[in-house]
């Protein structure tokens, strides 16, 4: 493991248990959370990821990387696309407490939910078009 590498991981859960911590503490004498709070323990989380996945740290550009590394890189965009819409409508549902569409209120998160619905097809049909 290179140096980089355990400066990362090392930096990663700093991240993680110092902001948890202070949100924890926040909730339990506030009973609230910040968004900042949980904004920044979620990038820990993704750099503790990141650095354990990959050898590099930058990443390796595309030019580099082996058949696997390719894979694994589009099946994991393809997976984590589908899973983000599943959690925004998750959210959705959740935070307006309704079922029918209709009686929703939080009309910029359905638009975003929209646009992230079909940011997928339009990007793979421009990119497509590149190659044809």
């Amino acid at each position: 493991m290179t140096i980089t590498k355990k400066v990362s991981l090392i930096g990663s859960l700093v991240i993680i248990v110092s902001i948890g911590s202070y949100g924890v503490y926040e909730w339990i004498t506030k009973e609230m959370i910040g968004a900042a709070t949980i904004f920044f323990v979620f990038l820990g989380i993704g750099l503790l990821f990141q650095s354990i996945t990959w050898r590099e740290m930058n990443g390796v550009n595309e030019g580099k990387k082996d058949e696997l590394e390719k894979h694994i890189t589009l099946v994991s965009s393809k997976i984590s696309y589908y899973l983000l819409l599943l959690f925004m409508v998750i959210v959705l549902v959740i935070s307006e407490r309704v079922t029918a569409l209709n009686d929703i209120k939080n009309i910029p998160l359905v638009i975003v939910i929209g646009l992230a619905w079909i940011t997928m097809p339009i990007t793979e049909f421009v990119v497509s078009k590149k190659y044809s």
